[in-house]
């Protein structure tokens, strides 16, 4: 924080949501900010907005001068889009000049407790429950990060009292001084991997960056049935909460094959009934543990927190029933854009499943989907990666391909039976054919609604 207190001059690369509020953030405070994007449309979509007029410590740079810019600048706020190797990094390395990212830059404006969440899949679930669950006991808490709004915009207008933070691997890969209070790590499964050059290790490193400088007043809430989660217990010096969905624990939170029950400094509650907590699937289960472990440290009361589990209802493109067309029902999980989390969507599942897969391809295992494919009527195969999923599956599960959403749709409706479910998990990226997972689930359920 003392160090942010001494830059004057900054150099902002990426200017999409999280690079706009950090510029504004920074300017606000009295900062000069250079903004630059690869991008000139999203640049000069920025330079001819209110808030870039409003705000005359800003200058848009163009690229010729990108490099030259950064590297006279005090600090560099990288976006979590853009690679570390960067051209204009890579000179701001060489001139010695420190690169955050805007999480960090954030960070030196708050005193909130913060509670901090990530994992390769479940992070924007978890953090929607945990936040509902303060709100019940009374907190004043702001829910932000990658799920959405980003901290420096949250910044912008006030600090609370706790923030509870989605935080991707981008995001962990550029912090510095930024530590949380309550630290949860979810689950660490293959992913991103053509960015951890092909490395599941320097991924999982990332993922590990959530106990960044913590000590021992830090709770790390994790995954026991998760071995890069646990085995950073081990090392842990402050408070760990395990939580599991399969078997008892002596002590944190877990699932008795009926309830929620979370065990700690020797008291036994009950917290709610499973069939209490409506979304559907594991992985909504293993959420909201983590989520009852979160919180063990607001000592919110139980009545508060059984009232904001019952409420919750799931964020679109998780899980999401569309509608039920001739007995069918289809389900839309644009969201699950890696194979554990398909796979985790298709356990869920009871009774035949035509499955929706493809996209861009993350560098998945599509084999490792074998076991989950087993009531799978057939898998409609889409975009970049249609060719290697097919070979993962060939022999195995009837495939076919279609040419876009529209098509998978009407391929998926003559493939399934009354009783049937077809899902869209692509367990893989959307960039392919859609500008971002999101707008993948809206076409689909747009397809599904014209049926």
């Amino acid at each position: 924080m003392e160090a942010f207190a001494k830059y004057q001059r900054f150099f902002v690369l990426g200017m999409a949501r999280s690079g706009v509020a950090v510029t504004l953030l920074l300017v606000g405070a009295g900062k000069r900010v250079a903004a630059f994007d690869d991008d000139r449309a999203v640049l000069d979509k920025f330079a001819a907005s209110e808030a870039a007029r409003a705000h005359p410590g800003v200058e848009v740079v163009a690229a010729t001068r990108a490099a030259e810019v950064a590297a006279a600048s005090d600090c560099v706020v990288v976006s979590p889009g853009v690679a570390l190797e960067h051209p204009v990094l890579a000179e701001a390395k060489r001139a010695g000049v420190p690169i955050v990212g805007e999480i960090e830059a954030a960070y030196a404006f708050t005193r909130a407790r913060i509670v901090g969440v990530t994992g390769t899949n479940g992070k924007s679930t978890t953090v929607g429950v945990i936040g509902d669950i303060l709100k019940s006991g009374g907190v004043d808490v702001i829910v932000a990060g990658n799920v959405g709004t980003a901290l420096a915009d949250v910044l912008r207008e006030r600090d609370p009292d706790t923030l509870v933070l989605e935080l991707s691997s981008f995001q962990l890969d550029t912090i510095d001084r930024f530590r949380v209070d309550v630290a949860v790590l979810l689950n660490v499964t293959p992913d991103h991997l053509d960015r951890y050059h092909h490395s599941f290790d320097e991924y999982a490193a990332s993922k590990a960056r959530i106990l960044n400088r913590a000590d021992a007043e830090t709770y790390y809430v994790y995954n026991a049935e998760d071995r890069a989660a646990s085995d950073l217990a081990q090392t842990h010096r402050g408070p760990a909460v395990p939580f599991s969905s399969r078997r008892a624990l002596e002590a944190g939170v877990f699932y008795d094959g009926e309830s929620i029950v979370r065990v700690w400094k020797g008291k036994r509650d009950m917290v709610i009934r499973r069939d209490e907590f409506t979304p559907v699937g594991v992985h909504n289960l293993e959420n909201a543990l983590a989520s009852v472990a979160a919180v063990i440290p607001f000592d919110i009361p139980l009545d508060a927190m059984r009232s904001a589990l019952r409420a919750y209802r799931p964020l679109p493109h998780r899980m999401e029933l569309v509608r039920v067309v001739d007995g069918v029902a289809y389900i839309n999980d644009s969201k699950a854009t890696n194979v554990d989390a398909t796979a985790k969507s298709l356990a869920s599942i009871e009774g035949p499943v035509v499955v929706i897969l493809g996209g861009r391809d993350k560098e998945g295992d599509f084999a490792a989907l074998l076991p989950y494919l087993k009531t799978t009527r057939r898998a409609v195969l889409i975009g970049e990666a249609r060719g290697v999923i097919a070979r993962a599956l060939a022999g195995r599960i009837d495939t076919a391909e279609a040419a876009d959403m529209a098509d998978a749709v009407r391929t998926a409706r003559a493939s399934a039976r009354p009783g049937d479910t077809v899902l869209l998990a692509p367990a893989c990226a959307s960039f392919d054919m859609f500008r971002n997972y999101q707008e993948r689930g809206e076409v689909f359920r747009a397809n599904v609604n014209a049926l």
